[in-house]
């Protein structure tokens, strides 16, 4: 059935189908009895449906109306209206009441199942995508668990793993199942330092574009990553530095090039050893490449995105 009603049919297909539902009843009615049984149209009704189901609406309704002058014709004896009655016009009026609702019955039913194919393709995609998260999201958690035997004490493991994960929600939230499966350039990095900005001290700047849909999450926790410290640490922890956060699609026209550059903030110390969000800030599934440099006037990271594409203004 769903082979008969999926598939969208071109109209030299729709043609060479109204041409087939003719020929077969036509042949199966010549070799019984070429209509001396009466009822010319009794072959024909089971190819109707099937017309009804596989054909558009118009396809249908023209092969009603050629299979019905056909049958006529070949196994009904005299025309229709030869001889005008009452009973006549009724019976006329009723095959045309049964063959048009059989048709509708049919195109009703034909677009109930298409609809029912879209939405189950569209929940098997959205159980895909879900699944491709998870898996993501565990192995994100599980690299971010395995800096715990370097924490300096279980408490402090705990409030920096229990920070991550707050930002790994939040990166999650930003994209909605099936909604939102690529990440749109500049909404996506407006609404992850979102949290951060204040009185425009993340300024940004790049061209509209569109990421491929593994680098959403990488993307939102490396610049959560880099929010964090700047607000802990850096640029934005006084009064007086920003961040200049700029991104540019490069001459390939699908790598796409990220730099956060912090400025104005305390001088720069480089840490003693990685902390447990070096983790979300090198090369990745995601983001081809990644160099952070702790520069003593301020922090700055460059990112590459591969298989981005432009989007028109």
């Amino acid at each position: 059935m769903r082979a008969l009603v999926n598939p969208d049919r071109t109209p030299a297909e729709s043609l060479a189908w109204i041409a087939v539902l003719l020929f077969v009843p036509t042949i199966l009615r010549a070799s019984l009895d070429m209509g001396a049984l009466g009822r010319p149209f009794v072959t024909y009704w089971p190819a109707l449906l099937i017309a009804s189901l596989a054909l558009e609406l118009r396809y249908a309704l023209t092969y009603l109306v050629v299979a019905s002058l056909l049958a006529q014709r070949l196994f009904g004896g005299e025309p229709w209206f030869s001889q005008m009655s009452v009973v006549r016009s009724l019976l006329f009026m009723l095959f045309v009441f049964s063959g048009g609702l059989t048709v509708l019955i049919g195109s009703i039913l034909r677009g109930a199942m298409r609809r029912i194919a879209v939405v189950n393709a569209e929940q098997e995609r959205y159980n895909r995508e879900l699944r491709h998260r998870v898996r993501n999201m565990l192995t994100l958690i599980q690299a971010l668990a395995s800096r715990g035997p370097k924490a300096a004490s279980a408490m402090d493991f705990y409030k920096e793993f229990s920070l991550r994960i707050e930002g790994l929600a939040a990166a999650s939230d930003l994209l909605q199942i099936g909604a939102e499966a690529e990440g749109r350039l500049p909404q996506l990095v407006r609404d992850t330092v979102a949290p951060f900005e204040h009185d425009d001290r993340i300024r940004m700047t790049g061209e509209p574009c569109v990421l491929p849909a593994g680098s959403c999450i990488p993307l939102i926790m490396a610049l959560h990553e880099l929010c964090t410290n700047a607000v802990k640490y850096g640029a934005l922890s006084g009064g007086r530095g920003h961040v200049e956060l700029s991104w540019f699609i490069g001459p390939s026209g699908s790598t796409l090039y990220i730099l956060w550059a912090e400025k104005g903030g305390p001088r720069v110390i480089s840490p003693e050893r990685p902390g447990i969000g070096s983790r979300l800030l090198v090369p990745q599934p995601g983001i081809e490449g990644l160099e952070l440099n702790f520069d003593p006037a301020g922090v700055w990271c460059e990112m590459r995105i591969e298989g981005v594409r432009p989007l028109e203004r």
